[in-house]
């Protein structure tokens, strides 16, 4: 065999491994990091995964577990309250800087940013765009 048919087979196996891994990776990524679509399910898997590693980490009891369970079932509603209050206010303060940035742009740039707002709130992730990291934990 020539050299060339090496090399061309060499390139398209290289070629393939790489864009094999670069859209398992990008959806392994999207589907770990993609938002709940269910929020019942989510709810239902949160409390489930901070109640068991709570009773394995401490070595609870099956009746202290329950009890736990239902403090966070507790906590998590309490903190949805929370949030839903304070969802309409952080949703003015990000239109009132929208507004405030539209002041400062020409009329073919705020069309232009008006498109990016509404395609960032259709579709905010897809599989090379993840959202953003949690916050830092603070003391």
């Amino acid at each position: 065999m020539r050299k060339w048919k090496i090399w061309t087979a060499f390139l398209a196996v290289f070629l393939a491994g790489t864009l094999t891994g670069v859209a398992g990776t990008g959806l392994f990524l999207k589907l770990r990091f993609a938002p709940p679509r269910d929020h019942v399910e989510f709810r239902t898997r949160m409390t489930d995964r901070v109640s068991d590693t709570l009773k394995r980490e401490l070595d609870l009891t099956d009746k202290t577990a329950d009890a736990i369970r239902a403090e966070v079932a507790t906590t998590l509603d309490r903190l949805e309250t929370v949030h839903a209050e304070l969802r309409p206010k952080a949703r003015s303060i990000i239109d009132d800087g929208i507004a405030r940035v539209k002041n400062h742009l020409d009329d073919s740039q705020r069309t232009e940013l008006d498109r990016l707002i509404r395609q960032n709130r259709q579709k905010p992730f897809s599989i090379f765009r993840l959202p953003p990291p949690p916050p830092p934990n603070f003391p």
